[in-house]
């Protein structure tokens, strides 16, 4: 999604090439509503990249939402999971093993289902 008021629209999907476009779709809904929904319509997912709500909460409901949507070997990352410790917390709950990369004073995370 873009940020509100800071017309960026034009840079959201950029990295979509053109022969895929087609098969691309964005939903523009809140999380808690838009999640539910593009789950729904893809089935299952192979890899999500989360991006959107950074707090603790917001994380933690999306966390278990999309690990459950995830196909056997399927990768979840997320960014800046330094900002809080939600990360720490779905892994340990999930049992799961992270790699964490550090880049530009970022950190991601990333799982294996």
């Amino acid at each position: 999604m873009p940020y509100p008021m800071l017309d960026n629209d034009a840079y959201v999907g950029c990295v979509v090439p053109a022969d895929l476009r087609s098969q691309w779709e964005i939903v523009r809904r809140a999380d808690r509503e838009g999640l539910p929904r593009a789950l729904r319509r893809l089935g299952g997912i192979d890899m999500c990249h989360y991006d959107s709500d950074k707090s603790y909460r917001g994380r933690m409901w999306a966390y278990p939402l999309l690990w459950e949507s995830l196909r056997s070997g399927g990768f979840l990352l997320s960014d800046d999971v330094s900002d809080n410790i939600a990360f720490r917390d779905f892994v340990a709950a999930a049992g799961v093993d992270p790699v964490i990369i550090a880049f530009e004073g970022k950190h991601i995370g990333i799982v294996r289902r």
